[in-house]
C-alpha cells in the first residue's frame, strides 16, 4: 500500500469516527507543526500534570534506543496494551496511538500514526475536539510542558567511533580569539543552516566544508563546543584514533544525511586520512561524491595542515572555508589570564606573565593560573602575585625539559601551514 492510500485511509477512519454533525471538529497536523505545537509531548504532559483527564488510552511512548544505550534514536514502541517503566517514560520523544481526553469539561480525541518515509518516521496527528476554546487552553499547556522539556533537555555530540560527548552551555563571549575570527566563524555557521531556501534558489548544494587548523590548545575544541552549545543542529563527531576505518566515516555522513540539519566533526583529520582503515579516495567520494549531503556542514580540525593531502585542502567543494587557530597575542593571553586569575593576581602580575608568556598556547596560559592555584591550595595559603610568577616558571622549566634539542618554544608549538600561506592567515581570519 502507497504511503498516500495509507494516509487517506487512516484520516477518513478519523473522520468517520467524529462527524461533524456530531458537533466535532477535525484537525490534521504533520511532523513540524505538530511539534512546533509540542503535540509529541501530549501523553507525557497528561501523565505527569493531568492523568485524570485522560479517559482512554492506547497510546505508547516512542522511545529512543538511547533510553537504554549510548546511541542515535529510533522509530520504536512497546507492545500495545502494555505499560512502560518510568524510565522509559522519562526519555520517551513521542507517542503513536489514541489518546482521549476530557479538557474543561469536553471530549478531545487524539490519534498519532507514522509514516516512513526514506530512512525515517514522519509523524501524522489528528485531533478531533467539540470545543475549539477547550483545545486551545490544551494547547497553552502543552506549549509550557514543551519548554520545560527543553529547558532540561541534555544536548549530546553523537560520537561513532567512542563515548558519546555532553554539550554544555558555552557562550560566545567564552572564547578568547581575534573578534573577527570568531564573528566570521559565527556568521558562516548561522549563515549557512538559516539559508537553505537560498541555496536552493541559486541552484547551489545546501553543504559546506570548514577546516580549523592550529596547533594544539588554541581553541579549536572551545570553538567546536561553542559551536554545539549554540548551533540547532545535531552534532556527529568521528576521532582521529588508531581504529578509525572507512565505515565509520561513511556511518558518520549517512547519520548526519538522516537527521539534517547536522555538523559531521572530524577531528584530527591529519591522523584520521593517515590511518590505516581509510582510504583517501573513499574519504574523498563520501565528501563530494554523486551523493549529495544537503544540510550537511562538515567541518575538520587540523594540527598539521601541511601534511594533508592536496587533494583534500585544495578543492572548493571539500573544505571551501579554513580558518588558522594560532598561538594568542599578548592581547589575548592577558584576556585569558584576567578571566581565570583577575580575582587572585594583581593586573601587574597579569601583564607581567602575559608578556613573558609569549609563544605558548591557550591552554599553557590557562595552566598558568590553574597551577598557581594549585601550589596555594596544596600550601594552604592566599594566592599572591609570587605564586603566579612561580608557576610561570615552572611551566618554562617542563617545556625547555620536554623539547628536542636546539628547538626553540616557538618552534614546538608552531606547526602547519608555512610562511608562504601568510596572505590566507589573513584573509582567514
Amino acid at each position: 500500500m502507497s504511503e498516500s492510500l495509507y494516509l487517506q485511509r487512516q484520516s477518513n477512519r478519523f473522520l468517520a469516527a467524529h462527524p461533524r454533525e456530531a458537533g466535532w471538529v477535525v484537525h490534521e497536523f504533520g511532523g513540524d507543526s505538530a511539534e512546533e505545537l509540542s503535540l509529541n509531548y501530549l501523553l507525557e504532559c497528561l501523565r505527569e500534570w493531568h492523568p485524570t483527564a485522560i479517559t482512554r488510552r492506547t497510546a505508547l511512548p516512542l522511545v529512543g534506543a538511547g533510553a537504554f544505550r549510548n546511541a542515535m534514536p529510533i522509530c520504536a514502541a512497546s507492545e500495545a496494551g502494555t505499560l512502560n517503566g518510568v524510565s522509559e517514560e522519562a526519555n520517551a520523544y513521542g507517542w503513536r496511538g489514541t489518546i482521549e481526553l476530557i479538557w474543561n469539561g469536553h471530549d478531545i480525541h487524539c490519534h498519532m500514526f507514522s509514516l516512513m518515509l526514506g530512512k525515517g518516521c514522519f509523524g501524522i496527528y489528528f485531533v478531533a475536539t467539540t470545543s475549539l476554546a477547550a483545545f486551545r487552553d490544551l494547547l497553552l499547556v502543552l506549549e509550557r510542558y514543551g519548554k520545560a522539556r527543553l529547558k532540561e533537555k541534555r544536548k549530546e555530540i553523537y560520537v561513532v567511533n567512542g563515548e558519546n560527548i555532553p554539550v554544555t552551555a558555552s557562550s560566545w563571549d567564552d572564547l578568547v580569539l581575534p573578534a573577527q575570527m570568531a564573528r566570521d566563524i559565527r556568521s558562516n555557521v548561522e549563515g549557512f543552516f538559516a539559508s537553505p531556501e537560498r541555496y536552493a534558489s541559486l541552484g547551489i548544494p545546501h553543504r559546506r566544508g570548514f577546516l580549523f587548523a592550529g596547533p594544539p590548545g588554541c581553541g579549536k575544541t572551545l570553538m567546536l563546543k561553542t559551536l554545539a552549545s549554540n548551533t540547532p543542529a545535531k552534532f556527529i563527531s568521528v576521532l582521529g584514533t588508531a581504529d578509525v576505518d572507512d565505515g565509520m566515516l561513511r556511518n558518520a555522513l549517512d547519520l548526519a544525511e538522516g537527521c539534517t540539519p547536522a555538523v559531521v566533526l572530524l577531528e584530527d583529520l591529519d591522523r584520521i586520512v593517515n590511518a590505516k582503515g581509510v582510504s583517501i579516495s573513499h574519504f574523498l567520494n563520501l565528501l563530494d561524491g554523486l551523493k549529495v549531503l544537503n544540510g550537511v556542514l562538515v567541518i575538520a580540525t587540523c594540527n598539521e595542515p601541511d601534511k594533508l593531502d592536496p587533494a583534500l585542502i585544495h578543492s572548493p567543494s571539500r573544505f571551501d572555508r579554513a580558518w588558522r587557530f594560532d598561538l594568542p597575542k599578548y592581547e589575548q593571553r592577558l584576556e585569558l589570564l584576567r578571566r581565570k586569575g583577575g580575582t587572585f593576581f594583581s593586573e601587574s602580575a597579569l601583564e607581567e606573565v602575559a608578556r613573558r608568556s609569549e609563544g605558548l598556547s591557550m591552554a599553557y596560559v590557562q595552566e598558568i593560573v590553574v597551577n598557581a592555584l594549585l601550589e596555594c591550595a596544596h600550601d594552604d595559603q592566599p594566592p599572591n602575585n609570587n605564586h603566579l610568577l612561580k608557576s610561570l616558571e615552572t611551566l618554562h622549566v617542563q617545556r625547555k625539559s620536554a623539547s628536542k634539542p636546539g628547538e626553540s618554544m616557538n618552534e614546538r608549538e608552531r606547526v602547519g601551514f608555512c610562511a608562504s600561506d601568510n596572505g590566507n592567515r589573513k584573509n582567514n581570519g
